[in-house]
């Protein structure tokens, strides 16, 4: 049974069926990565079944021919074919200036082609016109250089390799089934291979995609006929994604200025589908035209907003073996201390079950030169403390994922030591670190597919090994061990191709075919853009293609087909977003691919990004750059949401600089700012006041701090702090005896939240005091004042109680001036000046940030001392 299916849709779910003893050909080694983890998914282990390219099923063949020849280099080949065409062209003058890179480099590719053709050019028949007649005289000269001097490049070795198959020299490997996919078109050498496999395989699946008003398409299906195959045209849902309900759905593209906005948006769309739970995050893909134009902007881009993007896709994933992870796993167990190996080590996927963001743990130990593993144990229980202190939720829910991982670790690192030990011993050692991390045949993690074959290799080692290995009596280093185990591993030639980056898959639109993505977002898609024929000068000629009968000469029609069923397959097979953009409105409009598939086009304009009603501070900064005003009224910019009240630490900073504020409370900056607590210990000073308030013992109070105070391991230190933290809260008590202060309740820490608010100016402020204070029945707020008195003061919490909120009384507690603590009464004496000047600034203040066209203003104004934006900051 030979059949062609041809197909409008193309996925992975025509392969899932593969079987042993079963060949599998696809066109890219990214696909092949993609087939081998759906098998291994499926199956639980990649049994014996072959999933080449043509290249590969022929490299038996190649071998022989290797053992006789050598592989030219480039740079060999390039200086040969130059000498030549001086020899060839001597005393011609008409070709004096000729022979220069452009010229050398068509010429190559020619010869080339000519050697994957595999056509006798010495007979006469080849009549070449005198241009070109140079040509065919080249090809014979350097064929004969290759042949005396055992040489070959990629095509003759392609040729030589065939020949071996053709004339029977080279039998292929017993096939009971093959099944060859997703090619849009057959090279000639793939033609003579595919003639080979026809006779020799009965039963033949091939799936390509198809359509009917594309030129190669047709001339493909004329191909596989002659072969005797039956062409299937299949739209049934065992041959075809059946993702899509149909190509009714009504397909946009979003056309953008520049790289920078498209990307922008294309972020913000991929955001927005994995939150709205649309698509899986391992099941996206982003397809780009040139990997070079848009790798920098898409690296920025994705950094910025925090998702993860796997590059490396365009070549295929990465040749990364489970061995490889497993052997820099032993060598920093084994060896010393390495802050950038534990970096990499504990943020390894395999490792990290508990999926925890490393990031606050290598921002902490960034500027600490680590020497020890205990070292880092430290920090964690810093971060922790602190967590706790401030209620980060968030922040301990992760540091506990941390936790677990670096026990994990730190546990396996306890079972080395550096004394020399027999080789088994060593192998029993690294088995045991292999059980706790869940290696072995019978764990649950096996089920993780990229490893999978590897575990069975390994296993295979450690059964093995206690007989095999019993030959090496003497001890050996730990050191040693290694080289010897890493020896063993290699020979068993271990092969699994694992993707280790768990990013966004970036690539080409070839490797988007017939792999298995819920959604492709196609960007880069304009006509200036798209790829040309790289064929230029004499290549142009299509008599030349005619006489020399070089099929492989592509025009720049047969590639805009070939590109146009890519197009034409990826739209079919997958949910699709597109964008491109207009870089020369003038010339182009859009990509000629859209023209034909009929998609409605949506201009973006510069004003303007189809988003939500909130902006990122990236669109913002865009936005806000753009010097040319749209006119169009059907695109309006997003209106900056209204304050609905401010808190005072909010108030505080809008005097400081209400941009800055602004941005951060309509959520436009995203950047966290870094808040600096005036004193990490405050809830040990507010606990050690109650206690001396109650009487307590001296001792008891400072047992207490000692148990407490969790920044430091140094005792001396830990005692010098609790001495201090004593001694600021024995000065406070004192004068709270003088006021006659029977109860002290701190506010705002953990469950004890008290807010008191006030409409001022149509707003709603809120103030948070930091405690309370009862005098006989009375209440009295209070405020922290920790920083000390400067010439221009501002406003902080104690001047809004009393010159906003205007409280009758407060309590204030400063840590840095005498008196220590104190009780202000408000006598509601009028303003002075300066305290006048300040409210009216901060009412005019409020009134400004809630009057939306200060935020469209387009004037250039100089940056912001405080903020550093270029902006309105100058109009407060």
């Amino acid at each position: 049974m030979k059949k062609a299916y041809l197909l409008e849709k193309l996925n992975l779910d025509l392969l899932d069926d593969a079987k042993p003893n079963e060949l599998i050909i696809l066109p890219r080694r990214f696909v092949i990565n993609k087939l081998k983890e759906r098998l291994v998914e499926k199956n639980g282990v990649l049994f014996d079944t072959d999933i080449f390219t043509f290249d590969d099923l022929i490299t038996p063949a190649k071998n022989e021919v290797l053992k006789t020849r050598k592989i030219i280099t480039r740079e060999q080949e390039v200086l040969i074919v130059f000498q030549l065409l001086k020899s060839i062209f001597k005393g011609k003058t008409s070709f004096e200036n000729v022979l220069t890179y452009e010229f050398t480099s068509q010429v190559i590719y020619l010869l080339n082609l000519m050697f994957l053709e595999s056509k006798d050019y010495s007979q006469e028949t080849f009549k070449v016109c005198e241009n070109y007649s140079f040509l065919k005289e080249l090809f014979e000269r350097y064929k004969a250089y290759l042949d005396q001097n055992n040489l070959v490049n990629f095509s003759y070795l392609q040729d030589l390799a065939i020949k071996l198959f053709e004339e029977e020299g080279l039998e292929l490997k017993e096939y009971s089934v093959a099944k060859i996919a997703f090619f849009t078109d057959f090279r000639c050498d793939q033609k003579r291979i595919l003639k080979l496999i026809a006779k020799k395989i009965i039963d033949i699946e091939i799936f390509i995609p198809f359509f009917d008003d594309i030129e190669i398409c047709i001339e493909t299906a004329k191909f596989l006929e002659s072969l005797g195959f039956d062409t299937v045209f299949s739209t049934k849902k065992e041959y075809s994604s059946n993702k899509l309900d149909s190509r009714s759905c009504q397909i946009k593209v979003y056309s953008y200025p520049n790289i920078i906005l498209e990307i922008n948006y294309l972020v913000k769309e991929i955001k927005k589908d994995i939150s709205e739970r649309k698509v899986d995050f391992d099941k996206i893909a982003v397809v780009v035209p040139s990997m070079e134009r848009y790798k920098d902007a898409l690296v920025q881009a994705f950094s910025e907003e925090m998702l993860p993007v796997n590059l490396s896709c365009q070549k295929s994933l990465i040749e990364f073996g489970f061995i490889k992870f497993i052997l820099e796993l032993l060598e920093f167990l084994g060896g010393e201390f390495d802050k950038q190996n534990f970096e990499r080590i504990i943020s390894h996927r395999f490792l990290n079950k508990e999926n925890a963001d490393f990031e606050i743990l290598f921002t902490k130990i960034k500027e600490i030169n680590l020497l020890e593993l205990e070292q880092i144990e430290f920090v964690l229980e810093e971060l922790e403390f602190f967590a706790n202190l401030y209620a980060f939720e968030d922040v301990i829910e992760n540091l506990t994922k941390i936790r677990r991982i670096f026990n994990r670790l730190k546990r396996i690192k306890n079972e080395y030591d550096k004394v020399p030990k027999p080789f088994v011993s060593w192998l029993e050692k690294i088995k045991k670190v292999f059980e706790k991390l869940g290696i072995t045949k019978e764990a649950e993690f096996v089920n993780d597919i990229e490893f999978v074959k590897a575990f069975y290799q390994l296993n295979e080692i450690f059964e093995k090994g206690q007989e095999e290995l019993k030959v090496f009596d003497s001890d050996f280093t730990f050191e040693e061990f290694l080289d010897i185990f890493k020896t063993i591993l290699f020979q068993k030639m271990v092969d699994i191709s694992i993707n280790i980056l768990s990013g966004i898959d970036v690539l080409s639109i070839q490797d988007a075919l017939g792999a298995d993505y819920q959604k492709v977002y196609l960007i880069g898609i304009s006509d200036d853009i798209l790829p040309h024929s790289n064929s230029e000068g004499f290549l142009r000629n299509m008599r030349l293609k005619e006489e020399l009968m070089l099929d492989e000469i592509k025009d720049f029609d047969y590639i805009f087909q070939k590109d146009l069923i890519h197009f034409r397959t990826v739209l079919n097979s997958y949910d699709v977003y597109m964008s491109y953009p207009r870089y020369y409105q003038t010339e182009t409009n859009k990509s000629p691919f859209l023209e034909l598939e009929g998609i409605e086009e949506v201009p973006v304009l510069k004003s303007y990004i189809p988003s939500e009603n909130k902006l990122t501070y990236r669109e913002y900064k865009f936005i806000k750059n753009v010097n040319v005003k749209d006119t169009e009224k059907t695109c309006k910019t997003p209106q900056v949401p209204e304050i609905f009240h401010i808190k005072d630490r909010e108030l505080i900073e809008l005097e400081s600089c209400p941009l800055k504020f602004a941005f951060k409370k309509f959520d436009i900056d995203e950047i966290e700012k870094e808040e600096k607590h005036f004193l990490s210990n405050l809830q040990l000073l507010f606990s050690c006041i109650q206690k001396m308030l109650l009487l307590k013992e001296p001792e008891e109070v400072y047992n207490f701090l000692i148990s407490n105070i969790r920044y430091t391991h140094n005792q001396p230190v830990k005692k010098l702090a609790a001495f201090d933290i004593m001694q600021i809260s024995l000065e406070i008590v004192k004068r709270m005896n003088e006021y006659d202060i029977k109860e002290f309740i701190p506010q705002n820490m953990k469950e004890r939240v008290l807010v008191i608010k006030k409409m001022f100016e149509g707003i709603e402020l809120q103030l948070f005091p930091n405690f309370v204070v009862k005098v006989d029945d009375e209440e009295i707020l209070g405020f922290v004042k920790a920083r000390r008195e400067s010439k221009y003061e501002g406003i902080d919490k104690i001047w809004l109680a009393t010159y906003i909120f205007e409280l009758d009384k407060i309590a204030v507690i400063y840590l840095f001036e005498d008196p220590r603590f104190v009780i202000y009464e408000n006598t509601r004496d009028p303003l002075d000046k300066l305290n006048e000047q300040i409210l009216d600034s901060v009412k005019g203040k409020i009134q400004k940030l809630s009057n939306i066209e200060t935020y469209q203003k387009m004037q250039s104004f100089k940056n912001c001392v405080s903020c550093e934006y270029s902006h309105v900051c100058i109009l407060f």
